[in-house]
């Protein structure tokens, strides 16, 4: 019988690695391949119905957190339909448009893409190599005064961090580690990449799960499986919560001393994970 232990301990990992920037695609791989969890036996659509529940329970969550921006933003998109454009339509236009690229390529290479993420030392490696340039990134912003605000952004912007958000598409670099590495690179300030790297996953994350419903088939879960859905999903929602709360408080934390890079613990994080997932995938200690 499903275990919701296990869907609960799956929807609090979304959750919270969806907005830390350590990969919440290889942290979903690799630690049910560690722990030889199979919440529903190899059954993909049941596995897709899974993962759209706590793709729901994580826009939900990081939704509330971030009610006041997409309040914000959503009533200047209303303006300009009615005529009355200003800065802050530009940016909500600018907002959804940045999940082009994205959703471009994941429908288009999907399969590739699926392959990819069962191959343990590539994600070790991207977790590596990704988790040291969002260090880099911040420390050479630092010493280039970077202070943009997100409020400065503009259509460039959304490719540029548009593009670098498709790259996470691979399992271990992490979408918004990578968004907010090329928002460092882009000149905004700490906080003002971490939300803007929030606001700008929220359409890819509606989309993923509205996708993964179209392609749910036949599935018909039991009344037992249901209750992981529900379980997983609001497991999710608090996770991804605390995760922007959390993530929004560091940033404005260490913003007022921006000496000290906060990313160097995630940075610290992603290779120790890394070194430990290449040395199971070589050793087959598992």
């Amino acid at each position: 019988m499903p275990d919701p232990a296990v869907a609960i301990l799956l929807g609090l990992l979304q959750g919270l690695t969806e907005f830390f920037p350590v990969s919440s695609s290889a942290h979903l791989e690799v630690v049910p391949w560690l722990a030889g969890w199979d919440l529903f036996d190899d059954e993909v659509e049941l596995e897709n119905a899974f993962d759209v529940a706590v793709h729901v329970g994580t826009l939900a969550g990081a939704a509330l957190y971030l009610r006041a921006d997409i309040a914000r933003y959503g009533a200047a998109l209303w303006r300009g339909v009615r005529g009355r454009a200003e800065r802050d339509t530009l940016i909500a236009v600018s907002l959804a448009a940045s999940a082009l690229p994205a959703a471009v390529v994941g429908v288009a290479l999907e399969d590739r893409l699926l392959d990819l993420a069962e191959q343990p030392l590539l994600i070790a490696a991207l977790l590596a190599v990704f988790g040291w340039l969002l260090w880099w990134s911040d420390v050479a912003a630092h010493a280039r005064g970077a202070q943009r605000s997100q409020h400065s952004y503009r259509v460039r912007d959304a490719l540029g961090m548009g593009l670098a958000q498709a790259t996470a598409l691979l399992p271990g670099v992490s979408r918004s580690g990578v968004t907010i590495t090329a928002g460092r690179w882009l000149g905004f300030d700490r906080a003002g990449a971490a939300r803007l790297a929030f606001l700008m996953s929220l359409p890819l994350i509606a989309g993923a799960g509205v996708y993964r419903f179209a392609t749910l088939g036949d599935a018909a879960p039991t009344r037992a499986e249901l209750q992981l859905f529900l379980v997983g999903g609001l497991a999710a929602a608090v996770a991804s919560w605390a995760g922007v709360a959390a993530m929004v408080w560091l940033l404005d934390r260490t913003g007022r001393r921006p000496r000290r890079s906060p990313f160097a613990l995630f940075a610290g994080y992603r290779l120790a994970l890394a070194a430990a997932v290449a040395v199971v995938a070589v050793s087959g200690l598992r």
